[in-house]
């Protein structure tokens, strides 16, 4: 299922990507659109996309986006974001994403397509890591007026102990808040922070 939706989004125009009247209303006041896949929440198995329109480039949300330094300011419960290694267009990034209930660690390596503004990332299985597995991806999409529409898409395999110790209550609403993090993009690049990447 996960990759399906990765293959619509890496090769389809924003066009292809199917919102409901109401949703398209939500993208437009400024809120985040979530949608979880069918099988999240079963098996440890958590994901889905997320969705957010802003009033910058794409250039100026690719900035943002790769600005790894930013994430545990611009993200909520990242705590840690640190670049180990980059070659190419391959970077290996150090993630710790805190939480009252529980901490995770571990390492993605992220490819970055310049050209056409996607960005994907898969855990590393060979460093420490505290989930089973991870894997998703970012697809920004010109649109009217100098707009963005950036498309977040991410899934994550916890193993048993942690969904035992977190609850399948709290681990659906952290799933439905990492997927809310193009909307944590907007609200940083239309605060005061976006005025970096605006130059």
């Amino acid at each position: 299922m996960l990759a399906a939706l990765l293959s619509l989004l890496i090769a389809a125009p924003v066009a292809a990507v199917d919102f409901t009247a109401a949703e398209k209303a939500k993208l437009k006041k400024g809120r985040t659109v979530v949608k979880l896949l069918p099988t999240s929440g079963k098996k440890g198995f958590y994901g889905g996309s997320g969705y957010a329109l802003i009033d910058a480039s794409v250039d100026e949300v690719w900035k943002v986006l790769t600005d790894w330094s930013a994430y545990p300011k611009m993200f909520p419960n990242t705590e840690v974001c640190e670049q180990i290694s980059k070659k190419g267009n391959k970077t290996l990034l150090k993630m710790k994403i805190g939480h009252p209930v529980v901490n995770v660690r571990y390492h993605v390596e992220t490819t970055a397509d310049p050209e056409k503004k996607s960005l994907h990332f898969q855990l590393l299985s060979q460093y420490p890591h505290d989930i089973d597995s991870l894997t998703g991806y970012w697809r920004l999409f010109p649109q009217s007026g100098g707009r963005t529409l950036a498309a977040y898409v991410v899934s994550v395999k916890a193993p048993p102990g942690i969904v035992s110790i977190a609850g399948d209550d709290l681990a659906n609403r952290a799933i439905k808040a990492l997927l809310k993090i193009p909307g944590d993009i907007k609200r940083w690049i239309d605060g005061p922070h976006g005025k970096k990447y605006k130059k």
